[in-house]
């Protein structure tokens, strides 16, 4: 129960993410614009920047792991790919730390305004240790999921994006409010 309620969290927790990141991709990227080599970071003749393209693909990605990750917790392979989204979580977490000390990270979108430091990169080494946990796989015949329970599951997966993506969008525009975040 320990592992399949981890790999719950950890779903969720990429859910609210990368819905939140869709809410402000233009604040994402221009955080992801900081971890990009001076050649990319011009704009093309499309008008599009490298992290204007890797901003959504970011969010797309954290929002179709966590989907799948809550919908089939009993899927190895996704398992993986949730420690390496975690993994690149603390990449990104000590390096703005130690370069961008500060200055907004934007993980998830609006919904925070906390700063590049060192509770954020405490935070995210602890989501890296609970994904690590997670790895071993949940047994199928434990979970015996119906069609339905999969369509319910990711009913739920959507419903918790769209509450993510919408409260990140309205406090996009707003002063902060003294919240902790």
């Amino acid at each position: 129960m320990a592992v399949l309620g981890a790999k719950t969290l950890l779903a969720v927790l990429l859910l609210v993410s990368g819905a939140a990141k869709m809410a402000d991709l233009a604040g994402f990227a221009g955080v992801v614009q900081l971890f990009l080599p001076a050649r990319l970071r011009t704009r093309a003749a499309s008008g599009l920047s490298v992290a204007g393209m890797v901003g959504p693909a970011v969010a797309a990605g954290e929002l179709l792991t966590g989907a799948v990750s809550l919908c089939w917790p009993a899927a190895r392979w996704v398992n993986l790919v949730v420690l390496a989204l975690t993994s690149g979580f603390t990449v990104v977490a000590a390096l703005g730390y130690a370069r961008y000390r500060g200055r907004p990270c934007r993980c998830l979108g609006s919904l925070t305004r906390r700063g590049f430091g060192a509770r954020g990169l405490l935070q995210a080494v602890l989501i890296t240790a609970v994904a690590a946990l997670a790895i071993r796989s949940v047994h199928p015949a434990a979970l015996q999921f119906g069609l339905a329970d999969h369509l319910l599951l990711l009913a739920a997966a959507a419903v918790t994006a769209f509450a993510a993506y919408t409260a990140a969008v309205a406090l996009a525009d707003r002063p902060a409010l003294g919240l902790a975040g």
